[in-house]
């Protein structure tokens, strides 16, 4: 086997067994106890992390963070990994941030000049844009730590009337629209909320309570769940110009509840939750005339409401 392949196996090999003896390396390889040790001299030179312990006991060991064995990638999957990670950039906050850039700047220093010069070519014209949120969450690790290993949480939540301390079971984060969100079990409510990672002004792990186990496997089927789900249905019906339909078709939300008509029109005919009836008010009201409310009441009264400000504003 030439060297650099055996280097490779043996790197592999190595994070496999975790802890081996160069005896053994030897006899699994077939060369000589002093092959081995001049190889894994050379593997702990190029960084993987190598610990050896002499006595009866003694042998190498793997430290806890070790290194990857090294992976071969085409010219467009190096090209797709880069604008993998290179979609983050405009992300505020992101759980490990330094090591994402870190890997960036990693994988695109060791890739071959012609790959450097294709992502050079492509990067100026492909950008992942983000909103920014100037508010960083600082405390995403914890979250997902906790979310990973179902522990359970203190936060301090600036919430919408004053800063309180809550104990908390994450389930996982999401993204949405330049905001992390947490949803988690919280234990003061005795139910499932949706938390904005950035107003965590303090997260810890708690010594009690005991967590729970929770219904949801992932975030998404939370996501999918919370969906589905719609308590105290309200109705709203709406109609919407040709140019209404268009833009309330760029909207995330109100796309998920319009019908298209074949004249380009639209029409919105769905149950809301009723804690979010002000929520789509708002959305409605940016169409302007190009949308015209039916029903419910509480959504064509907030409409009035807000036209007369604006009229008295100008009066």
């Amino acid at each position: 086997m030439p060297k650099t392949e055996r280097l490779i196996e043996l790197m592999m090999t190595v994070h496999t067994k975790r802890k081996f003896t160069a005896g053994e390396l030897a006899a699994e390889f077939g060369v000589s106890y002093r092959t081995i040790l001049r190889d894994l001299d050379e593997l702990s030179a190029l960084g993987v992390p190598i610990y050896s312990e002499t006595g009866a006991n003694g042998g190498y060991y793997l430290l806890n963070e070790p290194v990857l064995p090294p992976l071969f990638f085409t010219q467009s999957e190096a090209a797709a990994m880069f604008f993998a990670y290179q979609s983050l950039q405009f992300f505020g906050s992101l759980p490990f941030d330094a090591e994402t850039r870190m890997v960036l700047k990693k994988f695109y220093r060791h890739l071959p000049a012609e790959t450097q010069e294709r992502i050079d070519a492509m990067k100026d014209r492909i950008v992942f844009w983000n909103p920014h949120r100037p508010k960083a969450a600082e405390h995403l690790e914890t979250l997902l730590d906790a979310a990973i290993n179902q522990s359970v949480l203190t936060v301090v939540y600036d919430g919408t009337d004053d800063c309180a301390e809550r104990s908390i079971q994450p389930i996982g984060l999401f993204s949405w629209n330049g905001f992390w969100y947490c949803p988690a079990y919280c234990f003061k409510r005795q139910a499932f909320r949706l938390f904005r990672a950035d107003r965590i002004l303090r997260a810890e792990k708690a010594a009690s309570p005991l967590a729970r186990q929770l219904p949801y496997p992932s975030v998404l089927s939370w996501i999918k769940h919370s969906e589905s789900e719609c308590s105290e249905p309200v109705r709203l019906q709406a109609e919407l110009t040709r140019r209404g339909a268009r833009r309330a078709a760029a909207d995330v939300d109100l796309f998920k509840i319009l019908t298209m008509r074949d004249d380009g029109t639209g029409a919105i005919d769905a149950n809301l939750p009723r804690p979010e009836l002000e929520y789509f008010g708002e959305l409605l009201w940016n169409l302007g005339t190009e949308a015209t409310v039916k029903e419910p009441a509480e959504i064509k009264l907030q409409l009035k409401r807000k036209a007369a400000d604006i009229l008295a504003r100008y009066d």
